[in-house]
């Protein structure tokens, strides 16, 4: 399925659909902003938040600029480049953005032969000749670019897209890059794409919401992260209908949707977490892949310091499990599709 594809400036800007012009720079929106009007209060910001956006092109030159900031509440934020599926090295692995115009050098990549080589032969996905600028999870505004770049096509990205949608834990919080989100590793993992449609702190499972994601043609599995976010402001009775309806909305698309509720969670409305969990593995009930959330991640160990984020190493835990189970259910209806086809091959 197609890319849902923004360009600007000879640029992809990958988990973009709307940018709008201001006197510091082109907002960037992930969800289109009439959606985000009919959400919950807050949305509109945190649905131009970063998370998951990247700057992808190929470079025609040596070196490129591309000029940036964050918004002026945030501190200097870092973002990292990848070369295709590869991470920058040494000198080319992350830059920081700052409050004002901050120009950030990329230069070709070396060593472009051998990319190529182990591209191809392990089918990694993505053309190495294409450069991805990983955006933080913060507010970023596009200021310009100098240098010649052109916009990658359809054969320079993998086939498949995976679509994440969740709270802060699903954004990356705590991962400290845009890279160690437990999306971005999964879909690693399976050498597909990534739509990360993270809402820190907004994950409000709004109707809307789920309708547009549903109407998105340019994904082929999902996965869907409820709960946490609605404990302190909703009831069990609200929850529950929210969680109904979105879920709903998704399952009458009929492409794989992978649902899990709470993670590990260790502060005191815990009775309360374990009724949102129950709640939502009742609404994923047929016709969804349900994993319950403490089977992802159930160890004090592995979360932060607010007893609610996993840290680091909590997030790369959930999505080693996730993507186990996910692999096991998608080779299952491969092989399901291909025995009704008539043939096993």
């Amino acid at each position: 399925m197609g890319l849902t594809i923004m360009i600007k400036d000879g640029i992809d800007f990958h988990n973009v659909v709307e940018m709008t012009e201001t006197e510091k720079g082109w907002r960037m929106w992930r969800i289109p902003s009439g959606v985000a009007g009919r959400m919950d209060e807050g949305a509109s910001e945190t649905a131009c938040r970063s998370t998951g956006v990247e700057l992808r092109f190929k470079m025609k030159g040596d070196a490129v600029v591309i000029k940036l900031c964050v918004e002026e509440n945030m501190q200097a934020q870092t973002a990292a480049v990848f070369y295709g599926a590869f991470q920058g090295g040494w000198r080319n692995s992350t830059r920081a953005i700052h409050t004002h115009e901050t120009a950030i050098t990329i230069e070709r990549p070396q060593n472009l032969d051998f990319l190529l080589r182990i591209t191809e032969e392990r089918g990694l996905g993505f053309n190495p000749e294409v450069v991805r600028i990983l955006l933080p999870g913060g507010s970023c505004r596009y200021l310009g670019i100098e240098g010649e770049v052109e916009a990658p096509g359809s054969e320079d990205y993998p086939e498949k897209t995976y679509l994440a949608y969740g709270s802060s834990i699903t954004h990356g919080s705590l991962g400290l890059s845009a890279a160690c989100t437990y999306p971005f590793q999964i879909a690693q993992q399976f050498g597909c794409d990534c739509i990360n449609l993270g809402f820190p702190g907004n994950a409000h499972a709004e109707k809307p919401l789920a309708e547009y994601i549903a109407g998105r043609m340019d994904w082929d599995f999902a996965s869907v992260e409820i709960g946490i976010n609605m404990l302190s402001a909703f009831s069990e009775k609200d929850f529950e209908k929210r969680a109904r309806e979105f879920l709903s909305v998704l399952k009458e698309d009929g492409r794989l949707v992978f649902v899990s509720n709470i993670f590990g969670y260790y502060r005191e409305d815990r009775r309360k977490a374990d009724k949102f969990r129950e709640i939502v593995k009742a609404c994923a009930e047929d016709g969804m892949i349900f994993t319950d959330g403490p089977e992802l991640l159930d160890d004090p160990a592995l979360v932060s310091q607010d007893l609610a984020h996993p840290s680091m190493r909590g997030i790369y835990r959930i999505g080693e499990r996730w993507y186990e189970i996910m692999e096991k259910h998608m080779k299952n209806s491969l092989i399901a599709s291909r025995k009704k086809e008539g043939g096993t091959k």
